[in-house]
């Protein structure tokens, strides 16, 4: 988008968005995606196709033909797969779900009618230790299975509830009711599976296939936005500077406009975080339905009768989205915000020399914002134009620059470039500044030295044995990890799921399964502490049975309660499921869904209120047993303690990046660093919503927040850095590199010795021997390091830039002050990630 006001000053480059209403109009422009009516669509489909799937549920158990009403004798239970099955789910993941139903019958309902027959022979059947201990056992078969995914460990256990726990009415059962019982279990699965489909087949089919594609091209019209918006706070900085340097009785009118210029750039840098966060969630959502997509993949024979919509290469544009798109424009992001931090503006004429053409900025951006609207790039003769200003440009001299600020627009046109190539249909291509480096460093071939990963014939005869060890070592290492993790959470699984059956059937033999379905539907969720998740539930389960009781109460005829039931299951799956107060995943929508929906939807002659009180005591000790479980069986699972591990694998996986032996860093080992970070902002995430325990301190989010933010940062800055570093070294830059790598390795190793020295904190013995008095003392062996003292992060910068006076050209230019630039906030973040886990030791004191 062209600005608005243009007003030059002697040749001065271009100045938009310069009055505050025009600056106001272009940031209320935003994209649809942003609007909240969006999001509030997207959960009135989820809401009703949930009542639709519950809907014919009820309708099937109430007026369906008697020969196969007589089957289904537990339609509460269809009731809880349908939610799990249908809530949020497209056709993929529904085929999913209905195949893991019939994986979780044969290990359920299957095994179960052996067992069942015998007792009923032996009349084992009516003792409830016997049955609780069958119960526990077949809880252990299942939950240790390596095969079963979620949904059918919890459809699975929920069976096993069902035909052990769950009373007939008869007094006495015959044979071939015993038999029977499991049969009509397996009925009412298979009812709930189809209501499941049908309610995301019906009116139109959901896929998530079409669900990735709106949201790529929701996230692509995400990011031209932020494209449009730091561009015109990058170009607020630009003409600002421009402005600065008018005579000296105009002084305080420039002052004025600067001010106001930097109050109008703090607004679109504020527009633009509002972006970036809906562009995160935007990419969250496509990679959880990564894996619904192969459900829905057309087979070979049959797509070439069928619309161009069903390609494959979908996925793959889908998987490259982080790396192509959104992290240049963090890069740009990142580069505007500092320029927004620093007092000095940064120099016009070494821009200048940049972009000497008041439109050259404005163009490129157009070209970045077509090609990622159009999802294409434009043709060569529209996009030569830039290409061509930029290569009769003057040599630039990197080592003219003494200020770091001076760097930051420089590494906005580094992100940009990256940006217009990552948005090219052919991503395989380098970049045109890497392309650049390269030839520079080709032409420069008596100056570089190319670092070998082994120097000696010793070395490369020990590195394929060290190898062959570890291939050995770490398999083997893996699967014991994985098996000791796997039989103790079957070990929890089944104590509670033991243990909530014989409390509740000791309560109330008739209503004793509830406790055990809760602990059923509760466990195995893929989380090892549950704490959270099941006081979410307690939330969930409350309020769906008040709802529920009401429902009754006013309520007399049937049909009318299910009419009733329509709104609750909009508010709730839809709504509540995506609400951050009824905990992770939406646990407690869910749990208040199927409260109200068991309670209205029973066909017993029980009084509402007398079955409200029952279910909810049942539920409160089936909670009550979880919790006895993971504190007795995973007490170091705690959120918290997960949080401290994976800062320390976090922090390993950026001294693999710096180690002192190798001055290159791959991308595997930045996608891996990447990685980690995701999983602690996880898991710091997770632990902020754990509760307090009275015998143990409080989690210190905030502070955690900033480590994870601040490795965030260094991760961000580490890929930008090998974007533009070339692979061989110059001699030149060897001795720089070098004392980089040492000073970020040394301060990450001082920043590990303080979380060891956390983690003994924490516990009670090493906290008894801790002097308060005596300070923080960190002793091991990075306080001695081969960088100097007056390696700062400014003066290692300036070091860099001094060995670059010779004349460059235009893309070694820009490679080279963005490698300065990400080396010396590299070096900034590493001290103030080690000024942080300072604090944290100070709040575990």
């Amino acid at each position: 988008m062209p600005p608005s006001s243009a007003a030059t000053t002697g040749g001065a480059v271009h100045k938009p968005i310069i009055m505050p209403p025009e600056s106001e109009r272009q940031i209320n422009n935003l994209p649809d995606v942003l609007q909240p009516r969006r999001r509030w669509r997207s959960s009135l489909a989820t809401g009703f196709r949930s009542a639709l799937a519950c809907t014919i549920v009820g309708v099937a158990s109430i007026y369906a033909p008697l020969v196969i009403r007589r089957h289904l004798t537990f339609p509460a239970f269809s009731y809880v797969v349908t939610v799990i099955v249908v809530t949020d789910a497209t056709l993929g993941s529904s085929l999913r779900g209905a195949l893991s139903a019939v994986h979780a019958t044969a290990m359920g309902a299957v095994p179960s009618v052996l067992p069942l027959w015998l007792a009923h022979r032996t009349g084992a059947g009516e003792s409830v230790l016997a049955t609780t201990a069958v119960v526990a056992l077949s809880t252990f078969a299942v939950a240790v299975a390596g095969s079963a995914g979620t949904v059918a460990k919890r459809i699975a256990l929920g069976q096993i509830i069902i035909i052990y726990v769950a009373r007939f009415r008869e007094e006495r059962m015959r044979s071939e009711a015993v038999l029977l019982h499991p049969a009509n279990v397996v009925a009412c699965t298979a009812l709930g599976v189809v209501a499941a489909l049908l309610g995301v087949l019906l009116p139109c089919p959901r896929l998530a296939t079409r669900d990735a594609t709106d949201k790529r091209l929701a996230y692509l019209e995400v990011a031209a936005e932020r494209v449009r918006l730091l561009a015109d706070a990058f170009q607020l900085h630009f003409s600002s500077d421009e402005a600065a340097g008018d005579d000296e009785e105009r002084a305080s009118s420039c002052r004025c406009r600067r001010r106001r210029r930097q109050c109008v750039a703090a607004c679109i840098m504020s527009q633009a975080d509002r972006a970036a966060s809906a562009g995160a969630l935007l990419l969250r959502r496509i990679s959880s339905a990564q894996g619904d997509l192969q459900w829905e993949r057309m087979p070979a024979l049959l797509k070439r009768w069928c619309s161009s919509r069903w390609d494959d290469d979908d996925e793959q544009a889908c998987a490259r989205l982080h790396e192509l798109i959104e992290m240049p424009l963090r890069g740009m992001e990142m580069a505007c915000t500092h320029m927004l931090q620093q007092p000095c503006w940064p120099n016009t004429n070494t821009i200048s020399s940049i972009c000497t053409t008041p439109t050259w900025l404005q163009h490129a951006t157009d070209h970045v914002r077509l090609a990622l609207l159009t999802k294409r790039i434009p043709s060569c003769s529209n996009t030569g134009t830039g290409s061509m200003e930029m290569a009769k440009l003057a040599p630039v001299s990197v080592g003219a620059l003494e200020q770091q600020q001076q760097l930051a627009p420089f590494l906005f046109f580094l992100c940009l470039d990256l940006l217009l190539q990552g948005s090219h249909p052919a991503p395989q291509r380098p970049p045109k500044l890497l392309l650049s480096v390269s030839a520079h460093s080709d032409a420069a071939a008596s100056q570089v030295k190319v670092i070998p990963a082994a120097t000696t014939k010793d070395d490369d005869e020990e590195q394929p044995e060290q190898t062959r060890k570890k291939k050995h070592q770490c398999p083997r290492q893996t699967t014991r990890s994985t098996m000791r993790r796997r039989l103790v959470a079957a070990a929890k699984c089944s104590f509670s799921l033991g243990l909530a059956v014989l409390l509740g059937l000791l309560f109330s033999s008739d209503h004793g399964f509830w406790s055990g379905l809760v602990v059923a539907t509760t466990m195995a969720t893929g989380r090892e502490w549950t704490w959270a998740l099941a006081i979410a539930r307690a939330h969930g389960t409350a309020l769906g049975s008040v709802y529920g009781a009401l429902a009754c109460l006013v309520i007399d005829r049937m049909e009318l309660r299910f009419l009733a039931l329509l709104p609750w299951l909009i508010l709730t799956a839809g709504f509540l499921k995506r609400s951050r107060a009824y905990g992770p995943a939406g646990a407690g929508g869910v749990a208040a869904a199927v409260s109200g929906i068991i309670i209205v939807g029973r066909r017993y002659d029980e009084p509402p209120m007398a079955f409200t009180v029952a279910r909810l005591v049942e539920t409160f000790i089936g909670l009550a047993c979880i919790i006895v479980a993971d504190l007795v069986f995973q007490p170091a699972a705690r959120p918290s303690t997960k949080a401290t591990a994976q800062l320390d694998r976090c922090l390993a996986a950026l001294k693999g990046c710096f180690s002192r032996g190798r001055q290159t860093t791959t991308k595997v080992k930045v996608k891996a660093v990447q990685e980690q970070v995701a999983l602690l902002e996880r898991c710091v995430a997770e632990a902020a919503g754990e509760p307090h325990f009275p015998w143990s301190p409080p989690f210190p989010a905030s502070c955690y927040h900033k480590v994870a933010g601040s490795l965030g940062r260094m991760a961000q800055l580490l890929y930008l850095y090998t974007q533009a570093h070339p692979t061989p070294i110059p001699a030149a830059d060897e001795d720089a590199t070098q004392r980089f790598h040492c000073l970020v390795s040394a301060s990450l190793e001082r920043s590990a010795d303080l979380l060891l020295r956390l983690s003994r904190i924490s516990s009670s013995s090493s906290r008894d021997e801790e002097d308060l008095e005596a300070g923080i003392r960190v002793s091991s062996g990075s306080d001695t390091c081969c960088c100097d003292d007056e390696d700062a992060p400014e003066m290692l910068v300036r070091s860099f830039l001094s060995q670059q006076q010779q004349q460059q050209d235009q893309g070694v230019a820009l490679a080279l002050a963005s490698i300065g630039f990400c080396m010396g906030e590299m070096a900034k973040e590493a001290l103030q990630l080690e000024a942080y886990m300072l604090d944290l030791i100070l709040l575990a004191h």
